[in-house]
């Protein structure tokens, strides 16, 4: 599975890595990126209004524009697709440290397959309790699928994962029907049609609302979700050479991903970023064409941030390479994100949690009347909370409250 040498098989019963033996850069990586999934979640949380381009609502504000073009150049379409490849990764970290310890496979599929039907499970209850929008369960059914592929060949994974990157190509075009959308007669549409559940009135009436939501983006994983299997298939790969246990080892790669990644990223962004300025105006056959290249480049972008923490980490030393006595834990920033990242879990419910008090009619209903300038600043604030959150429990050595929940499901006592 690696190039690297394993360490002699310990047989012992299955049980998590401990945090004190985690790498850094992919938990610097999940810090970091939920407060792009903050940022980019937040909009979908405002009702009564119209919605734009990239389904984002239209204010009066004139901060609101300016916004919106950031966040759809740094973050839309490029968090998700960062945190799939850490899915990826991760889920071959699993299996090499079970084989490491003498696993055999069958008892290490099921307990991929367990993890992954138990994270369902968990995207169920926030997809329904608090946001529609959730990505817990995309992952979860997606996950059952990785456990096919991630002892396959180089080459199967080349094949699928290009097939499935066309997919998410494709899949962009639905983020591009705005346009073609409000132009039927009667025009223009508004959140309440498309996100009843942000709407609601109360808390029972919005379950309600998101179960069908959620359930309905579930069935739909196979036309539109399935894109996600890209950026995880090109997490497998990497794992089997630990690039990012081992970022010194694998500088030059990582240099060319970020090197060439992070300039298509942002320029397959320009065409969508001028338009939500109103510098350019997209008519609604071009539009969805432009939402297909800001998906393309999004996931390629998605790998190129990884690739820059993973070169950031490396260049200071801080990198902790497994099976290195004499790594270093990393910078305060660095230790700061990677708390938060080891309880990523934890820190995206409690993004959803933070919003549907603050914004949902039945909370404090801030919704119908923050512009998105505003919305925005409150998920920064929310991220920054969590962050603290973890720290003080990385000080206390702590997992969060939902990582131990899903340990203990997946893992029994030994969680």
């Amino acid at each position: 599975m690696t190039t690297d040498a394993q360490p002699a098989p310990q047989h012992g019963p299955l049980a998590p890595t401990p945090r004190a033996q985690r790498s850094l850069a992919p938990d610097v990586a999940r810090g970091l990126v939920l407060l792009g999934i903050a940022v980019a979640n937040v909009p979908f949380f405002l009702y009564g209004r119209e919605l734009g381009i990239l389904f984002k609502p239209v204010t009066d504000a004139a901060a609101d524009p300016w916004v919106n073009a950031v966040v759809a150049t740094l973050a839309d379409n490029r968090s998700y697709p960062l945190f799939a490849l850490l899915f990826g990764y991760g889920l071959t970290q699993i299996l090499t440290r079970e084989q490491a310890r003498g696993t055999e496979w069958p008892e290490a599929r099921r307990l991929l397959l367990r993890r992954n039907l138990w994270l369902i499970v968990f995207g169920a209850a926030h997809g329904v309790l608090l946001f529609f929008g959730d990505i817990l369960g995309t992952y979860g059914l997606l996950g059952l699928a990785l456990v096919l592929l991630i002892s396959a060949s180089g080459r199967t994974l080349a094949i699928v994962g290009w097939a499935s990157f066309a997919f998410l190509v494709l899949a962009g075009i639905a983020e591009g029907l705005s346009g073609l959308l409000s132009s039927v007669p009667g025009g223009g549409f508004s959140t309440a049609a498309l996100f009843g559940s942000a709407a609601a009135e109360t808390y029972p009436l919005a379950v309600l609302a998101r179960l069908g939501e959620w359930t309905l983006g579930m069935l739909s994983v196979p036309l539109g979700g399935l894109g996600l299997l890209a950026p995880m298939i090109l997490g497998l790969w990497a794992a089997r050479y630990r690039v990012l246990e081992q970022p010194a080892r694998h500088r030059r790669a990582l240099g060319l991903v970020a090197g060439i990644g992070l300039p298509l990223s942002v320029l397959g962004a320009l065409p969508l970023a001028l338009a939500l300025l109103g510098v350019i105006e997209l008519s609604p056959f071009v539009e969805p064409f432009a939402a297909m290249l800001h998906a393309a480049t999004g996931a390629i972008g998605g790998a190129a941030y990884i690739a820059l923490i993973a070169l950031i980490v490396a260049s200071r030393g801080s990198g902790r390479e497994l099976g290195s006595p004499t790594a270093q834990p990393g910078g305060p920033i660095s230790r700061l994100l990677a708390a938060l990242g080891q309880r990523s879990l934890s820190g995206y419910l409690a993004q959803s949690l933070v919003f549907v008090i603050v914004f949902a009619p039945y909370g404090l209903g801030l919704g119908a009347t923050a512009s998105v300038a505003e919305a925005t600043q409150i998920a920064v604030i929310t991220w920054l909370g969590t962050l603290i959150v973890a720290a003080a429990l990385a000080a206390g050595d702590r997992p969060g409250p939902a990582e131990w929940l899903l340990r203990r499901a997946v893992y029994g006592r030994r969680g």
